[in-house]
């Protein structure tokens, strides 16, 4: 009966590695907040970064790679309607559960334009997240 309660426990355990927590909020998906690599943010406008995290273990096993990157990418798509952007774009490779992206103003300008971020929102805002606990 032990054997069985073991197989069940890794089995639950390895569902739990494989999941996916952070859902986009009502607010971005009705603003259709879009994610573009860095070359196809070029002409648009910097609002700022953020660097999110997200758990990439759970009880020590390590979760699938892309449900973290998935879930990273959902908590910066979360952010950018905060800062009034409508795109985000990675700025680095996700890292042990952490990665920053670019908050940006692409659409519904005529002519948008590269440009750095005002002094006062460069810096990077760590949002942690943790998954829901049982």
């Amino acid at each position: 009966m032990k054997a069985w309660r073991v197989v069940f426990s890794l089995a639950l355990l390895a569902v739990a590695a494989g999941c996916t927590w952070v859902a986009v909020n009502p607010q971005a998906k009705s603003a259709g907040v879009i994610v573009l690599s860095q070359d196809r943010v070029s002409r648009c406008q910097l609002l700022g970064k953020v660097q999110v995290s997200v758990e990439d273990k759970v009880l020590g096993m390590p979760r699938v790679q892309s449900d973290v990157e998935h879930d990273l990418q959902n908590l910066a798509i979360n952010q950018a309607v905060t800062a009034g952007g409508d795109t985000v774009s990675p700025l680095a490779a996700a890292v042990n559960g952490v990665q920053t992206f670019g908050l940006y103003k692409c659409l519904g300008s005529a002519a948008p334009t590269a440009t750095s971020a005002p002094a006062a929102s460069t810096a990077v805002k760590t949002i942690p997240y943790r998954p829901p606990s049982d």
